[in-house]
Parts: structure tokens; C-alpha cells; sequence
């Protein structure tokens, strides 16, 4: 003996042997074990009683699965209309039909955009219409203010800033 693995094989091996020859009856027929339960793998449930306990969720399956999934086939049009040319009488039969599209298509937009469908603003509205100063403001921030000094401009104080950070530094 080597392990414990091959005492367990052992063991198993002997109890399978007994149970071949007859000496051992199998452990789901022993004693302290419970027994197997029913194969219940042929067994065929009537659609009626699938329906009564699952519902409306249920929908029977009669017709086998299918295999394969069929192509659709589009059939072409034997008669292929030549195409007319544009004459001041299709012209003048066009231009009404044209004009009553159009109008259909403004009362369409029109009853669209009365009923809410169609918007501009996709956003949604603005909660309130402060200002930035406002905002900035209920934040604590300070207002800038523009300097007094006549000489300055962004430009110089931008300068001037560079210079005393390099007289820092030296």
C-alpha cells in the first residue's frame, strides 16, 4: 500500500466485485442509503396539464424543430416597364400631385411638432437662466476686476509675471 488513494481504490474496487458476483447488494438498495429515484426520462407530459400549470407562459410545440432554415426567393418581374419620357402633359399632371405631397408633408411636421414628437431641443429644459457671474458667485468665487493702471494690458502683466518668477529663481 502507497497511499491512501490506492487503499480507497482498493476498497471500491473489492465492493464493485462483490456487487458483480452477487455477494454485495448495490448501495442504493442497502440499508442506511436512499434509494434511487424513478427514471422518469420517457415520461410524457400532456399539453393540457403544461398549460394548467405554467400559464399563459406556455406555448405547445407541435411542429418539429427544423433543420434547416429556408431560403426566401424573390421572384423577378417578367414585364420590366420602360422607362417615359417627361412631356409638358406628365409635367402638368405631376405638378398638382407635387404640391398636394407638400402640403401633406406641412400639415404632418405642423401635427408632429404640436403633439410633442418632434423637438428642437433635445437637452431638455434649462433648470435656471443664470449667469455664469451667478453661478460662479453661489460658489464663492470672486468677481474679476479689471485693473486701474493705465499701462496695463494682458499682454504686460503676462510679462511682467515671467520676470519675478525668473528673479525667484536666480
Amino acid at each position: 500500500m502507497n497511499s491512501i488513494g490506492d487503499f480507497a481504490e482498493k476498497l471500491i474496487n473489492e465492493q464493485v466485485g462483490n456487487i458483480k458476483q452477487g455477494k454485495q447488494l448495490p448501495p442504493s438498495q442497502g440499508s442506511n442509503l436512499t434509494p434511487n429515484g424513478k427514471d422518469i426520462s420517457n415520461v410524457v407530459v400532456p399539453d393540457s396539464f403544461m398549460k394548467q400549470v405554467l400559464g399563459e407562459s406556455f406555448h405547445p410545440q407541435e411542429t418539429p424543430a427544423v433543420e434547416a432554415i429556408p431560403e426566401l426567393v424573390w421572384e423577378q418581374p417578367e414585364e420590366s416597364i420602360a422607362p417615359e419620357t417627361l412631356t409638358e402633359e406628365t409635367a402638368q399632371q405631376l405638378v398638382p400631385l407635387l404640391e398636394e405631397v407638400k402640403s401633406l408633408l406641412k400639415e404632418m411636421t405642423a401635427a408632429a411638432t404640436m403633439s410633442g414628437n418632434i423637438g428642437v431641443n433635445l437637452g431638455g429644459a434649462c433648470e435656471d437662466d443664470k449667469s455664469y457671474e451667478a453661478i460662479e458667485k453661489s460658489y464663492g468665487y470672486k468677481k474679476a476686476k479689471s485693473s486701474k493702471l493705465p499701462g496695463d494690458s494682458r499682454k504686460s502683466v503676462l510679462k511682467d509675471s515671467i520676470k519675478n518668477r525668473l528673479k525667484k529663481r536666480k
